[in-house]
């Protein structure tokens, strides 16, 4: 089993960053990290964990909505003024649909539909969901952000909260996720479950689908284990046992400025990276 320190990043593959960025940044309270040719490094103020948008091109084919990113704002009245917003900025930004406010099992939410060919989520949950157990509702934030850092539109992003993925046996895959990749069951809605780091409160939504859509590696999440050495080590069980263990494909050992990483697929052909970076 892999000893993960953290889920610290997930990647994301767009058409173009041209297009993307500003979804992310003037509507989704993200900061660049990073930007280099076909690549950009993003993240939330509130939130550690990073988002790596890789362009893919003009033929980059749409995602499923059941690969999807959210984020999550701190008021009720919150989510309706965020539909107000993008579906009045709709053209101005590429914005293909914006679904109405639904609720849900504690939650409320909207979808939007950006250029690069993605959903994304802006939700809020209700206090009523950690009382009856769901402990991803809580906060993910120890600080809300105040509306002067993103003002102007009746919304303020708290946190950019989880993704998710599609899988073909529930049971089997959060077998996978808690004996082979080490991470936790942190619940679930009614068929969904919830994975996540020990450590730390995004997640990741993972929904059984009987009719699959399968993504390449720049849709993926990366674990970092405690060093190059157990990256090695991951690398050279996955290579002899990972049939067994429900790995699907393994790619070569990476080596790059003294960070070394692999990528893999599991047993439902969802990517992963392992690093130690």
């Amino acid at each position: 089993m892999l000893k993960p320190l953290g889920l610290i990043q997930g990647h994301y593959e767009c058409r173009s960053l041209g297009e993307t960025m500003p979804i992310f940044t003037d509507l989704l309270a993200m900061e660049v990290v990073e930007r280099t040719a076909g690549q950009a490094i993003l993240k939330h103020p509130n939130t550690e964990w990073l988002l790596v948008a890789h362009e893919g091109g003009a033929d980059t084919p749409d995602k499923p909505h059941n690969n999807h990113y959210g984020f999550r704002v701190a008021r009720p009245e919150e989510i309706a003024a965020a539909w107000k917003y993008l579906e009045a900025n709709k053209d101005r930004y590429g914005i293909r649909r914006v679904t109405p406010p639904r609720e849900s099992h504690y939650a409320n939410s909207i979808y939007l539909a950006e250029p690069g060919g993605n959903d994304l989520e802006i939700e809020y949950y209700a206090p009523e969901a950690v009382a009856v157990g769901r402990s991803i509702a809580a906060p993910h934030w120890a600080r809300p952000l105040p509306e002067a850092r993103f003002p102007g539109r009746g919304y303020v992003p708290q946190a950019l909260t989880h993704g998710t993925l599609e899988c073909d046996d529930k049971e089997a895959s959060e077998r996978f996720y808690r004996n082979v990749l080490g991470l936790e069951i942190a619940g679930g809605g009614r068929i969904s479950t919830y994975i996540k780091h020990s450590s730390t409160p995004w997640y990741i939504v993972v929904l059984p689908v009987k009719r699959r859509h399968y993504l390449g590696r720049s849709n993926r999440f990366t674990l970092r284990v405690p060093s190059p050495e157990a990256v090695e080590e991951a690398h050279r069980l996955f290579a002899t046992t990972g049939k067994r263990l429900g790995i699907a494909a393994l790619d070569d050992l990476q080596h790059c400025a003294g960070a070394v990483a692999f990528t893999f697929s599991d047993l439902d052909r969802n990517w992963w990276e392992v690093t130690a970076a």
